[in-house]
């Protein structure tokens, strides 16, 4: 029994029981990750099967701040069949770190160069599906270093658009930004530190 004592206060009680994996099924691998399709039981006996994707590297997103906001862009996003806005991300190189990867994908997706960078925590894009956590950061940017944006061929990316703080939630009211992991990244910042200053009129998607 989870017993609630006020707006805000911790809950208590048993934690959910685990639906147990009996047998590992790959049903399809990539150079990105692999898809399980496991044989698992739940709680109440029941036996069925669970789809998973295992991503073969350490994913991160970056969430860009300078003096007129936040930097994001808009990248065409195959499986929605629509641009969608987002923060830059991306999943690690042989050999590198979370940080150094997070920094590598701000700067070939907008251009943009890290001054500094400082760690969110860690968050779940999809429970129901994705087995990797993906770490966020926060990157202090300084807009005159910035060069050309160097994509992946498979990445259709327009240059950063800028939204102040004060925009913002206008923007998510109006569903203009939708990317689950942007938003999660957004409510870690929240969470952490104060908004940049709105200094800057925003630019237009």
């Amino acid at each position: 029994m989870t017993t609630v004592t006020g707006p805000g206060s911790a809950r208590t009680g048993a934690e959910a029981a685990p639906i147990r994996r009996v047998r590992e099924v790959p049903v399809f691998r990539s150079r990105f990750g692999t898809l399980y399709n496991d044989d698992v039981v739940a709680p109440s006996g029941a036996t069925g099967h669970y789809l998973r994707w295992q991503a073969r590297k350490e994913g991160a997103v970056v969430v860009p701040v300078g003096p007129a906001g936040y930097a994001f862009v808009s990248n065409y996003r195959y499986p929605i069949q629509a641009a969608s806005l987002e923060f830059p991300r991306g999943s690690s190189e042989d050999g590198e770190g979370l940080a150094a990867a997070a920094a590598r994908e701000l700067r070939e997706e907008t251009g943009l160069v890290c001054a500094s960078l400082r760690s969110l925590g860690v968050i779940h894009a999809d429970t129901g599906i994705l087995a990797a956590p993906i770490q966020v950061y926060v990157a202090e940017v300084d807009v005159a270093t910035a060069g050309p944006a160097q994509p992946e061929a498979m990445e259709s990316l327009t240059e950063p658009v800028w939204v102040t703080a004060g925009e913002l939630p206008g923007w998510l009211a109006e569903g203009r930004i939708t990317c689950g992991i942007t938003l999660a990244a957004l409510a870690l910042l929240n969470a952490h530190g104060p908004a940049p200053a709105d200094t800057r009129t925003a630019g237009r998607a």
